[in-house]
């Protein structure tokens, strides 16, 4: 989710802005990304041009890709 974000140019505040939870629960996620609700996972997916599936099982061929 990390690389993700900043491949984005996204800060951890506004990422956690545009999924409307305070900053240390979205670092929390960003840490462990199994603890996100999928609804929140599927914002995020949005916001970063990812699908849910490649957050939760590997994005590295899809960010090598994109960067």
């Amino acid at each position: 989710m990390k690389k993700a974000r900043l491949i984005a140019g996204l800060t951890q505040q506004e990422t956690a802005d545009l999924l409307n939870v305070h900053r240390q629960t979205y670092i929390k996620w960003e840490k462990d990304p199994d603890n996100m609700p999928v609804g929140q996972a599927k914002k995020f997916s949005e916001s970063v041009n990812l699908n849910v599936d490649e957050i939760f099982f590997g994005v590295e061929s899809t960010l090598s890709r994109i960067s």
